[in-house]
C-alpha cells in the first residue's frame, strides 16, 4: 500500500510540472498576442492620423481653388464689363 502511495505522489508531481509548463506556454502566447495587438492599434492610430492630415490638406486646397475661381470670375467679369464700356 505504501508503494502505491509513493507512485501516486510521483504522478501528482509529474501532473503539477506539466500543468505549470502549460500555464507558462499559455502566458507566453497571450503576451505575444497582446504585443501584436498593441502594435496593430498603434499602426491603426498612425494611419488614422495620416488620413485626417490628408483630409485637412485636401480641404485647404479646395478652399484655395474656390477663392481662385472667385478671383478668376471677378477678373473675367471686369474684362467683360470693360469691353462693354469701351
Amino acid at each position: 500500500m505504501a508503494r502505491n502511495f509513493c507512485d501516486f505522489r510521483w504522478l501528482l508531481l509529474f501532473a503539477a510540472a506539466a500543468f505549470i509548463y502549460i500555464q507558462m506556454r499559455i502566458f507566453t502566447t497571450q503576451s505575444e498576442y497582446a504585443d501584436r495587438l498593441a502594435a496593430a492599434v498603434e499602426s491603426e492610430n498612425h494611419c488614422s492620423s495620416q488620413v485626417r492630415m490628408l483630409i485637412d490638406q485636401i480641404s485647404s486646397q479646395q478652399g484655395r481653388i474656390v477663392s481662385l475661381e472667385a478671383t478668376i470670375c471677378a477678373v473675367m467679369n471686369l474684362k467683360h464689363v470693360g469691353n462693354d464700356v469701351f
